[in-house]
């Protein structure tokens, strides 16, 4: 068998493990499409009808074509590697039930004992809303309000999102695109798993000094932090925002394998809809459309500069308070990790090494790096900087986890005279590191890193 393989070639996976590889030429016609299955690779003939759409990576900025997706299957930038589009298998009805199985786990987590820990005789019982409201009766209400939004509010409300936007294809629901404006918004915000990974860290430090016993309501969040990820892992934001409404419509021919900002194009990041340069909003979710995000380097660097400068006094000021028997105990970040190291929980110690030192200043790091790189010639590292970009987004959330281990620590360890856990200061402070370099990965633009480049002539072997 003979394969014929062109520039700007695009990926597309089989979401279950096969690959599939589908070439396109510039003169945006299908040439070949090779199947890597169990059995042996068969071509598609030339003259096989594909519908073909054109999408623009929301990453490079590269215009591409890609066929219509079958389910089971999800296409690649091949430039950058990112996700430009996918579609699962029951669209409709397994986000639905994982969605409606997960508030149902939400609510059993609420309404039945969540942990229970034993010290000299004495017991502590503690339910899941005990994070936040505790915290509100030792006067953090800041801190409570910021807990009760990363675990409970959002996540509840992004199941909510998905289950009204779902039916909606259905029925026709009003008020869908804000919606899903509001989901995509939220979407980084919801901590479920790293509060599971709290919790598994707080259980390691405690149950040498103590009994902990697991509740209902524990077994019944474990469920929910699953179906909630597994929920966001069968949807699509292309495929969702098609459902809602029809895409914006150009009224010029593109040119697949050049980048859109060039060809007039400019990329609505809410709904991922093409627009026109000279259009101000995108007309199917009605936001504004930038070429680029608006003063992209000056807001990062600005909220990175805020963030280094908090970052002193979050590992200076103390973290959490621990009242025993009248003496009181302040622990700062870096005391904490050596009382941890020199009592044998090393994984604990090096989890909390990386989430709460390494992770922050390596994001800040790179992502100053990042913003050094638009300024200078590229060079070829756009691939591997948009990578790095990609990595540094999806891991500085786990920087809260420190945070709320503090938030479980006080919750749970309130036993009056015997010992008691406050939240210091430096909790909050560092919780506002955490969200300022959030903050900063959102408001750097990747695209930044592609601009001023030749056309992109890559081989069919450059993915």
């Amino acid at each position: 068998m003979h394969y014929k393989f062109v520039a700007n070639t695009l990926r597309i996976n089989r979401i279950s493990g096969t690959a599939i590889l589908l070439s396109t030429a510039a003169s945006q016609s299908i040439v070949t499409v090779l199947a890597t299955t169990n059995t042996a690779a068969q071509p598609i003939s030339d003259n096989h009808s594909v519908t073909m759409q054109t999408v623009l990576c929301r990453h490079c900025d590269l215009v591409q074509e890609i066929t219509t997706l079958q389910a089971g299957e999800e296409a690649c930038c091949s430039r950058c590697n990112h996700t430009l589009d996918a579609r699962h298998v029951q669209p409709i009805l397994r986000p639905v039930l994982y969605a409606a199985t997960a508030l149902f786990m939400l609510l059993l987590a609420n309404l039945f004992p969540f942990v229970s820990m034993f010290v000299a005789g004495d017991r502590h019982q503690m339910s899941f809303f005990d994070t936040s409201s505790v915290l509100f009766q030792q006067h953090h209400q800041w801190l409570a309000l910021l807990i009760w939004l990363l675990i409970q509010a959002i996540p509840a409300f992004c199941m909510m999102a998905i289950i009204y936007l779902k039916l909606g294809m259905l029925y026709k629901l009003p008020f869908r695109v804000w919606v899903a404006r509001v989901l995509y918004m939220l979407k980084p915000w919801s901590m479920v798993d790293i509060f599971l990974m709290g919790l598994i860290i707080s259980f390691v430090k405690l149950v040498a000094d103590a009994e902990i016993s697991l509740g209902a309501s524990f077994w019944a969040f474990c469920i929910f932090c699953l179906l909630h990820l597994r929920v966001f892992q069968v949807i699509d934001q292309r495929e969702l925002w098609s459902k809602i409404s029809p895409a914006p419509s150009l009224s010029l021919n593109t040119t697949v394998g050049m980048g859109g900002l060039e060809q007039g194009l400019k990329l609505c990041q809410v709904c991922t809809g093409m627009v026109l340069l000279q259009h101000k909003n995108c007309t199917r979710c009605h936001s504004t459309v930038y070429p680029r995000q608006r003063g992209s380097i000056q807001n990062t660097i600005a909220l990175l500069v805020a963030a280094i400068i908090l970052y002193i006094p979050a590992n200076l000021l103390p973290i959490m308070i621990t009242v025993s028997f009248g003496d009181r105990i302040e622990s700062t970040i870096i005391s904490g990790l050596i009382i941890m190291w020199q009592d044998g929980a090393y994984p604990v110690a090096i989890i909390i090494l990386i989430a709460s030192v390494i992770v922050p200043v390596a994001k800040i790091l790179v992502l100053l790096w990042l913003c050094y790189l638009t300024r200078i010639s590229k060079a070829g590292r756009q691939r591997y900087s948009t990578q790095v970009y990609r990595v540094v987004d999806w891991i500085g959330r786990w920087s809260m986890v420190d945070v709320l281990v503090v938030a479980i620590m006080a919750a749970l360890v309130r036993f009056d005279l015997l010992m008691t856990v406050y939240p210091g200061v430096g909790v909050i402070v560092f919780a506002a590191v955490v969200i300022l370099t959030m903050l900063a990965a959102l408001s750097f633009d990747p695209r930044l890193l592609w601009d001023a480049r030749p056309v992109y002539e890559g081989k069919a072997s450059d993915r």
